[in-house]
């Protein structure tokens, strides 16, 4: 349970942050749809290289999701089918993030999110347990809110370093409900907005100077 005091301890551990330089937002429907299966527990390079590749090479033929689909529809559901729709699609071997691709694309068709306009509203009108937890395997509270905070929803994603920075301030381990609530009201106590926060914790982990205090 999260009280006064660690809302406290986290706010002021967070004080001292640069802003944020940049922007994650993301509007492009297919692009978020391979973020989704790629931004999770894989180096950073590597996500920018995969989407610099479907950027250069893919990018005309796969607008919509009937695009995509046609695209799975090249390839069997199993491991060969799916290393070489990686390939195809990001230029590397990561084919169960392909698979989990094909899984997220179901699913959002199912329930009629089939374009930018549609999952964004969807990000802002669901919550991870009851309208996405369990939906593709593998897929987790940290990978639901990186989706729907680059939709707008004013959150934070539950990752190492956030998870790091908080339990250190605060002096014990969290759950992801109770990173993401301590978090969120740390940045509300400095003013800020809780995505700009999650952004700030980021880029300084990115850059080697994310700060973990010492209760």
């Amino acid at each position: 349970m999260i009280d006064e005091n660690d809302i406290e301890r986290v706010a002021v551990a967070a004080r001292d942050l640069p802003p944020a330089e940049g922007t994650y937002l993301e509007t492009d429907y297919i692009k978020n749809l391979l973020e989704t299966v790629l931004d999770y527990m894989m180096q950073t390079p590597v996500v920018v290289r995969s989407l610099e590749y479907f950027h250069a090479n893919r990018w005309d033929e796969i607008r919509t999701v009937d695009d995509l689909e046609r695209t799975f529809e090249r390839f069997p559901d199993d491991k060969d089918g799916n290393v070489a729709l990686a390939f195809h699609l990001w230029g590397n071997r990561h084919w169960t993030r392909a698979h989990q691709l094909r899984d997220l694309a179901r699913f959002f068709r199912s329930i009629g999110v089939v374009d930018a306009e549609t999952l964004k509203s969807w990000a802002h009108d669901s919550n991870f347990r009851n309208d996405f937890e369990g939906r593709v395997k593998g897929l987790g509270p940290a990978v639901y809110q990186w989706l729907v905070m680059r939709q707008g929803v004013d959150t934070v994603k539950p990752d190492v370093h956030v998870h790091r920075f908080a339990a250190a301030a605060v002096g014990r381990t969290l759950s992801d409900d109770d990173v993401v609530e301590v978090v969120v009201k740390a940045a509300a106590r400095l003013g800020v907005p809780a995505h700009e926060l999650d952004w700030q914790l980021w880029e300084a982990a990115r850059g080697g100077a994310l700060p973990y205090p010492t209760n």
